[in-house]
């Protein structure tokens, strides 16, 4: 953690003090996001994924020819996935969850659609033109703040009816750092070198730091005692990048 605490003060000190003689592009996306969760508890195991979507601003600051800081403000909707607990208990333990949903059975899914504000920082590679006004970009690595909007969660397990909807955001760590890498084509609208419009797919990867859910339950083992609920989840994706830089 401090190593990556570190990285992201390099990264802003950086942008404050390079030249600015390349300036600034702007943007906008929209991309969808396929994402899934994992722990590192064997009893607790990835079991379905979300689809997604993130909206939001994009800017590069060039500080040469074909190197830029990235960086922008992104509203993230419907990221997360299922996890099957083999194992039963007060699986979430701050959310109020009606009286028969609070001691769950083993074999419970819970199903994370998580709501994030996305502030992403890293490096934006351009290559010289591949063919007629297009070129390929990379941008790596891309260190990400998530804030957490909030969480909803589906519960399913033997004999209970399927609980949907259920607000959980109580229970999701509150900020998640992740970091991701990937890249695409830009397309110039403009047909030139110094056009003002370009066009951007692209495919990226993401992967979670820290720790998605707060770890407040308890679970239930096979002799009947109860221990804290303490797995680390993280969260994963990868995102289809569609935007347009001017």
């Amino acid at each position: 953690m401090k190593k990556l605490l570190s990285v992201l003060f390099f990264v802003a000190a950086a942008w404050t003090i390079l030249p600015a003689q390349y300036g600034f592009r702007f943007g906008f996306q929209a991309s969808p996001i396929f994402s899934w969760m994992d722990t590192d508890n064997r009893y607790i195991n990835s079991n379905g994924q979300d689809l997604g979507f993130r909206i939001g601003a994009k800017i590069d600051y060039f500080f040469a020819e074909k190197y830029a800081l990235t960086t922008g403000l992104n509203l993230g909707f419907n990221q997360g996935g299922e996890l099957l607990h083999d194992y039963g208990g007060d699986l979430l333990g701050k959310t109020g969850l009606p009286e028969a949903y609070r001691m769950l059975p083993n074999s419970t899914t819970i199903h994370y659609h998580i709501n994030y504000i996305d502030i992403p920082v890293g490096l934006h590679l351009l290559t010289n033109e591949i063919f007629r006004d297009v070129r390929f970009f990379f941008e790596v690595p891309v260190f990400n703040l998530g804030i957490l909007y909030g969480a909803k969660g589906d519960i399913a397990g033997t004999g209970l009816e399927t609980l949907t909807g259920e607000t959980i955001s109580k229970d999701i760590v509150p900020f998640s750092i992740s970091w991701g890498l990937g890249g695409g084509l830009e397309y110039n609208l403009r047909g030139n070198s110094s056009g003002d419009t370009n066009l951007f797919v692209g495919a990226f990867y993401n992967q979670g730091f820290t720790d998605v859910t707060r770890d407040a339950g308890t679970k239930i083992l096979p002799d009947g005692t109860q221990e804290p609920e303490d797995s680390r989840a993280l969260l994963r994706g990868i995102t289809l990048f569609l935007g347009i830089m001017f």
